[in-house]
């Protein structure tokens, strides 16, 4: 009776050390952006909620603005409200039409229509990235982003758009 004891104690605490490893217990930190759970443990200004970023600290910098950093990637994201005086749409094409910008693309980030606008360098590149939700207009921009970051820097933008919402 006692091998079966020990044997059981055994599995539960290799069980425990898979999932831990894996992330699916709660026990140690995640690595990605957890919405669900922290949307509202973030920066709350207003009527909005700014998510938590896991591995960003966040930095209310005024009334209107939340800026994430990422030491490990040295990579800023910064988050704005806008002036609704005009729509997004407007926005995205007036700045495209001044030429400040080298490229850019239109999405549907789940139900939201988001502006990608991109000023490309030959090592690294910026983005200001418009988009509507809850009647408020935002913007999230990012600098010295590197080609081999870029996914790691969209990626956490699409989740906050997801995850950016009011009271």
């Amino acid at each position: 009776m006692k091998k079966l004891y020990a044997l059981l104690v055994i599995l539960i605490i290799l069980y425990i050390g898979i999932n831990v490893g894996a992330n699916n217990l709660p026990f140690g930190d995640s690595t990605a952006l957890n919405t669900t759970d922290n949307a509202t443990a973030g920066i709350s200004m207003g009527n909005i909620n700014f998510p938590k970023i896991d591995n960003f600290t966040d930095n209310k910098i005024n009334d209107t603005a939340v800026s994430y950093r990422d030491a490990n990637y040295n990579m800023t994201i910064n988050v704005s409200t806008v002036d609704n005086g005009q729509s997004v749409a407007d926005i995205a094409s007036g700045l495209l039409s001044s030429g400040r910008y080298t490229s850019n693309q239109t999405i549907d980030q789940n139900g939201v229509t988001t502006y990608f606008l991109y000023n490309e360098g030959s090592e690294s590149y910026s983005a200001d990235i418009y988009f509507s939700k809850d009647n408020q207009n935002f913007l999230i921009s990012g600098e010295g982003i590197s080609y081999e970051n870029s996914d790691y820097f969209i990626n956490h933008c699409k989740n906050v758009i997801d995850a950016i919402g009011s009271k």
